[in-house]
């Protein structure tokens, strides 16, 4: 009877190793693996993820240094530098009570008036339909109350206008997403890139402006 005893210690010792070797690097990898997956899909360019770290009795998420390559034809190494992305997450439901995006690092190029960022939003809608999964391997559904990135600067360099400032990119906020990985992640990522187009457009306009004001006034 204690050699019973003895084997069901070991093999209960085991599995919860194994659990715990699970949960705490392989979810973690394959989390990392999916968003670069996922990213670099939705983007048509590189999307790397240095580190995920999920947190199941807190229900946390951290994600840590994303970036998003930018695409050919453009100078800087990335378009878009994320440090840090902390989410609240119920891991039996797969519901996400928020994502907060904090002071992300956006660096905006424009070429003969195309800018990286309306490049990368072209990539995503010439972007060929993936075919639908089989139903032994259909992705989940998940849902996210809220998503917001601050109001955050952006490095903007343009070749047309031969200038380097900073200019303010408004925050995105979105409710009630819900979705494949996929599907949730292209309305982010096309919410983020028309609101970064939409600032980089406005600044150009107003530097035409002023150069047209001062050859009127000079």
């Amino acid at each position: 009877m204690k050699k019973i005893l003895v084997v069901l210690l070991v093999l209960v010792l085991l599995a919860g190793g194994a659990v715990w070797y699970f949960m705490n690097y392989r979810m973690d990898d394959f989390i990392a693996q999916q968003i670069e997956k996922i990213g670099t899909e939705t983007l048509a360019t590189q999307v790397t993820v240095g580190e995920v770290v999920t947190d199941l009795k807190s229900g946390s998420l951290t994600i840590s240094d994303i970036s998003v390559a930018n695409p050919v034809g453009f100078s800087n190494p990335n378009a878009f530098t994320l440090r840090g992305i902390e989410a609240a997450v119920n891991y039996q439901t797969l519901e996400i009570r928020r994502i907060i995006v904090d002071r992300p690092e956006i660096v905006i190029e424009e070429h003969n008036g195309a800018t990286n960022f309306a490049a990368l939003l072209s990539g995503m809608d010439s972007g060929a339909d993936t075919p639908a999964p089989a139903e032994d391997s259909a992705p989940p559904v998940l849902t996210i109350d809220l998503f917001r990135m601050n109001e955050s600067r952006a490095a903007f360099e343009s070749t047309t206008l031969d200038r380097a400032t900073n200019i303010t990119v408004d925050e995105v906020e979105l409710t009630g997403l819900r979705g494949t990985p996929p599907e949730v992640a292209e309305a982010i990522v096309r919410e983020i890139l028309d609101e970064v187009v939409s600032a980089a457009a406005l600044e150009l306009l107003k530097t035409k402006a002023t150069e047209k004001l001062e050859k009127i006034f000079n």
